[in-house]
C-alpha cells in the first residue's frame, strides 16, 4: 500500500489543495505523484496507461478513501531537505497545470516505464493526446526532460561548446547593429 501521508505532504509542500470530487484535480494528483515516484520520491503507488496517462487505481482509493484528509492536507509526515528540493522543482516547473502534467507524465512514462525513445514517445504522446495542444504538449515534454532527465556534465561541456559559437555570432551581430547606430555595448 502507498504512503498517502507522504503524498499529503508533497501536496502541501506544492501548495496543491485537492478536492477529490473534482475529476481535473484527482488527475493533477494523479500525475504529481507519479512523476515524482520517477524523480525517486517514493510513496509506493503503482501505476499503468489509461487514456488521460499515468493511473494509479490504488491512488485513486486513498483519495477517496481518506478525502478529508487530502483535501485537508493534514498530515503529520515531514519532507527531508531532499525531498523538499525536489518537490520545490517541480512545483517551479509545472505547478499544477492538468493539461502540461499530463503530457509530460504520459511521455515520461512511456521512455521510463515503456523503455520507448524519446522520438517514439512523442509520436505516441500526440496520438493519444489529440485534445492537448501542441504547444502544451511540447512545453510539458520539455519540462519533464528538466526534471527527470537532466543532462550529464559531459553533455554539458559540448553543449557549450557548440553554444560558444552562437554566442560570438550573437555578439557580433550586435555589435554591428549597435555601431551601424552610432552607440557601443556599453552605452
Amino acid at each position: 500500500m502507498g504512503d498517502r501521508n507522504k503524498v499529503i505532504a508533497w501536496f502541501r509542500e506544492i501548495g496543491f489543495k485537492p478536492r477529490v470530487d473534482d475529476f481535473q484535480d484527482r488527475l493533477v494528483a494523479q500525475k504529481i505523484v507519479f512523476l515524482l515516484e520517477l524523480k525517486k520520491l517514493h510513496a509506493g503507488f503503482k501505476y499503468n496507461l489509461h487514456v488521460r496517462g499515468p493511473y494509479s487505481p490504488e491512488l485513486a482509493h486513498e483519495l477517496f478513501s481518506h478525502k478529508r484528509e487530502f483535501e485537508s492536507l493534514n498530515t503529520s509526515a515531514e519532507l527531508s531537505a531532499s525531498e523538499k528540493e525536489k518537490v520545490d522543482e517541480f512545483k517551479e516547473l509545472f505547478g499544477t497545470n492538468a493539461s502540461l502534467l499530463e503530457a509530460a507524465s504520459t511521455y515520461a512514462y512511456f521512455v521510463s516505464l515503456e523503455g520507448s525513445s524519446p522520438i517514439d514517445a512523442i509520436g505516441k504522446v500526440k496520438g493519444l493526446k489529440p485534445f492537448i495542444s501542441e504547444a502544451n504538449i511540447a512545453v510539458g515534454i520539455s519540462k519533464v526532460k528538466q526534471f527527470l532527465y537532466p543532462p550529464s556534465e559531459e553533455e554539458i561541456k559540448g553543449m557549450k561548446v557548440e553554444f560558444s559559437d552562437w554566442e560570438r555570432a550573437a555578439a557580433y551581430d550586435l555589435e554591428k547593429i549597435l555601431d551601424e547606430k552610432g552607440r557601443t555595448v556599453a552605452n
